[in-house]
């Protein structure tokens, strides 16, 4: 099967084309509580495996650890984390974000635990109800910071890194001219438009290096059911900045949900991606309920994408891609595309703290209690 064999996104050599994409679980990093998980799916025979959107603060601001030596022990103390998914087999990656606070400030997303941020004020590309535009110095400071925090997330042991900019957040408002009304260089024509995205990527490349793969959640624009030619473009100049893979999803205002739902069809963003894979040399991600072993292979046979984001399916069952490859069909728990426990942590949170992330799977989330 075509799942199985091995691609390489710049350095990082990945063995088969099963990607777990980041899904915010608030479950943070630094734990036993997320070392376990996230090995389990390594171990369940994940190629590679991305961490839930992490502020950059964790990895760029000194404040939030209480000064120098507190991010430095910080990043130390992750090698535990990237060591354990190693040696379970996989590759891993952290996904960095950037919501719409400014700064993010003290206690925020400590270790990645909090998804929404409680300090820091309400901030967009453009003026809204409520929220002010970013100044040219503040856009300059998330520029700086996300590739300082690419540097220490490769300093602490990770294979690569994702830059978040699809779903809504603050990157997919600045490509979306609905919500960016600038008139400077980051805003008007689509050239302007993409200059974030583009500026971040070329910082982070000269902070980690030549060799550091680098990839970027795109979320792409629609027009009437369709992709909208701008994103097209914007993934070419993402490859020209260096972006060595592109993991396709929405930009948070078509007609489908973030996180497809029953009604929703298999292979949701398979349309987003396939026009991409068209324009583009580097590796292409794509994601929305891929769940079965039929709709994955046929994704990559057809050349619709070189990688799939099977997400929700390995929290269901992380030995998902193993009883695959080994014929164990049978065996497979299935995901119900419900997201009932694994969507309410992030966004309701009126589960209490010891319930499973998945109500077909008891040890989601649980794991390391397999291992005291």
């Amino acid at each position: 099967m075509k799942l199985f064999e091995p691609i390489t996104i710049r350095s990082m050599v990945v063995s088969n084309r099963i990607v777990y994409p980041a899904i915010q679980l608030n479950m943070g990093m630094n734990g036993r509580r997320a070392r376990a998980f996230y090995s389990e799916r390594a171990r369940g025979g994940a190629g590679l495996i991305l961490t839930a959107n992490t502020a950059i603060d964790n990895f760029a601001c000194e404040d939030l650890w209480g000064g120098t030596a507190g991010l430095n022990d910080f990043v130390k103390r992750l090698r535990l984390f990237t060591s354990e998914v190693h040696d379970a087999g996989g590759k891993i990656g952290v996904q960095l974000w950037q919501a719409n606070r400014f700064p993010q400030g003290k206690g925020v997303q400590a270790a990645g635990k909090e998804m929404y941020p409680d300090s820091g004020e309400s901030v967009a590309p453009s003026a809204l109800e409520d929220r002010r535009a970013l100044t040219l110095p503040e856009i300059d400071s998330i520029i700086y910071r996300f590739a300082k925090g690419a540097r220490n997330v490769r300093e602490a042991g990770f294979d690569c890194v994702e830059i978040h900019g699809a779903h809504s957040y603050l990157l997919a408002q600045f490509s979306n001219p609905a919500t960016n009304q600038r008139a400077d260089q980051f805003g008007g024509d689509l050239a302007g438009r993409m200059k974030l995205g583009v500026d971040i990527v070329k910082a982070m490349r000269a902070f980690v290096g030549p060799d550091f793969p680098i990839l970027f959640r795109l979320g792409a624009l629609e027009e009437d059911g369709k992709i909208h030619p701008d994103s097209l473009l914007y993934a070419q100049e993402l490859e020209k900045a260096g972006v060595d893979c592109l993991d396709i999803s929405t930009g948070g205002w078509g007609p489908n949900p973030v996180s497809p739902g029953k009604k929703q069809p298999m292979g949701t963003f398979i349309y987003l991606a396939e026009p991409i894979k068209k324009v583009v040399k580097i590796p292409v991600i794509a994601v929305g309920r891929i769940n079965t072993p039929e709709v994955a292979e046929s994704i990559l046979e057809k050349g619709q994408a070189d990688l799939v984001a099977i997400g929700r399916q390995l929290i269901t069952d992380p030995y998902w891609p193993l009883k695959v490859k080994e014929n164990r069909l049978e065996e497979i728990v299935a995901c119900e595309s419900c997201s009932i426990n694994c969507f309410a942590p992030a966004f309701e949170r009126k589960l209490p703290p010891d319930a499973p992330l998945c109500k077909n799977n008891p040890l989601a989330g649980k794991e390391w209690e397999e291992k005291v």
